[in-house]
């Protein structure tokens, strides 16, 4: 909002201002602003017993004043990709998908709506479990979600790409279907474009089916030895193939090097942080949306089709001819994600409407969701608050007179844009911190296995 908007001369707030502010009203400052941190903080003996919170919490303090819409807007416009900025950054294209999945495994808030105050957000229940345990793809196991799981002697399995439910097309590699051809997973969201459709599949569905395969024992031992051989794989991944090549190695090497040892360093107080910031979920984690490309290399078939094709209409059964190449998104002849940067490509500009209803330009959707329903700080804010250097403005933030003000999404942008097309000192520490503090928190991580196991664990990955 402008600054016209802030307190009128009766001393009463008025507009935007008022409404975030009584909706924020009473809620909680953000960990930050805490004189005492709780008795297990990770690091300790009692930190890998601290129970998964299936809520929301705050880093730093909500913020009142905010950009208006009509800035969000403005400010939203002008980040559309042409073919001048349209720069690949130094990530496989995969990995903006395997983000997507990384998202959908931690964190749903399936209660807030886009640009009204969500009020506490520690009262906004978290539907993912903070962990990296894949519940979006074992759901709560064969005995509560049996219809994720085979029969008879496939009983642990997982159902995928079988028979008459994998799809109306019968595709071996395609998620397992009902007979209206909606997946059978455990998040739907991982059925809502074929990338990550594939990915969930592929890597993790055949995957878990492959090592449950290898294992010996009761069907109960099998599921739990090969669903924790998955859950370590996917960590390894996440920590040795994911973070570097999203974060700046100057601001992750120290964190994961810490975490190895057990503690997170700062700036951030991680001992006493929430388990899914919204920082984090509303902001930060949202960078994957810039790496986006405009079209892809599907196969050897298929090349060039663009990102909202009808072959990519989410939702439905995948052709046998529209599988993906892996070849083409993850290793050395992988094409490459675009640069994280304040650039998005124009079908995320203008989202079609069979994906949204109204305000179409996810850059838009992004700002709204994180400055006028969750009360973010800015970025300059969120650099001050956490004693980092706080970035010149962008040529387009300077232009719209919003110095001081930037929603803090696009500040992560910006600040990546100077560290080479990676998270830069802020945004790094908001997304690697907070993945590495839930496996700190998790006493079946990866961190937290014996040394000796961990590297087992890496040799096979």
């Amino acid at each position: 909002m402008t600054r016209e908007m802030g307190a009128s001369r009766h001393g009463m707030m008025k507009g935007v201002t008022a409404a975030i502010a009584m909706a924020c009203e009473g809620e909680a400052k953000g960990t930050q602003s805490l004189d005492h941190r709780p008795a297990a903080e990770i690091g300790s003996a009692q930190g890998p017993r601290v129970q998964a919170q299936r809520n929301f919490g705050r880093l730093l303090d909500r913020q009142e004043e905010q950009p208006s819409v009509e800035e969000i807007r403005a400010l939203a416009n002008r980040m559309a990709e042409t073919p001048e900025t349209a720069t690949d950054g130094p990530a496989d294209a995969g990995m903006a998908f395997l983000g997507q999945f990384i998202d959908h495994d931690l964190t749903l808030d399936a209660t807030t709506r886009l640009g009204v105050a969500a009020g506490r957000v520690e009262d906004v229940e978290n539907f993912r479990t903070p962990r990296f345990d894949l519940d979006s793809v074992f759901g709560a196991g064969p005995e509560v979600d049996p219809w994720l799981y085979g029969q008879g002697g496939e009983a642990r399995g997982l159902a995928f790409g079988r028979g008459w439910a994998a799809g109306s097309l019968g595709n071996p590699l395609d998620l397992q279907r009902n007979c209206n051809d909606r997946a059978l997973i455990g998040d739907p969201r991982n059925d809502e474009n074929l990338f990550v459709s594939q990915l969930h599949g592929r890597l993790f569905v055949a995957r878990y089916n492959e090592l449950l395969a290898e294992e010996t024992g009761s069907d109960e031992e099998r599921f739990e030895a090969a669903r924790t051989r998955l859950r370590h794989e996917y960590q390894n991944r996440v920590l040795t193939e994911f973070l570097p090549a999203v974060v700046a190695p100057s601001v992750l090497d120290p964190m994961v090097s810490g975490a190895r040892a057990g503690h997170l360093p700062g700036p951030v107080h991680w001992g006493c942080a929430p388990d899914m910031p919204v920082e984090f979920s509303a902001a930060a984690f949202r960078f994957g949306h810039s790496m986006i490309r405009q079209s892809y290399d599907l196969n050897d078939a298929h090349g060039t089709v663009d990102v909202f094709s009808p072959i990519n209409r989410g939702f439905s059964p995948v052709k046998r001819e529209h599988n993906l190449d892996f070849a083409r998104y993850f290793g050395p002849a992988a094409q490459k994600s675009r640069s994280i940067d304040t650039r998005i490509v124009r079908a995320l500009i203008e989202l079609p409407p069979n994906v949204v209803s109204d305000h179409p330009n996810l850059a838009e959707r992004n700002m709204l969701r994180g400055q006028h329903t969750f009360c973010l700080p800015t970025g300059e804010a969120a650099a001050t608050a956490l004693g980092l250097d706080v970035l010149d403005p962008s040529p387009d933030v300077e232009a719209l007179k919003m110095t001081g003000r930037t929603p803090l999404w696009y500040y992560l942008l910006w600040e990546a844009e100077q560290f080479g097309g990676k998270l830069g000192p802020l945004g790094g520490t908001l997304v690697a911190g907070t993945i590495l503090n839930l496996m700190l928190r998790d006493p079946g991580s990866i961190l937290n296995l014996p040394a000796e196991a961990s590297q087992a664990v890496a040799r096979v990955a």
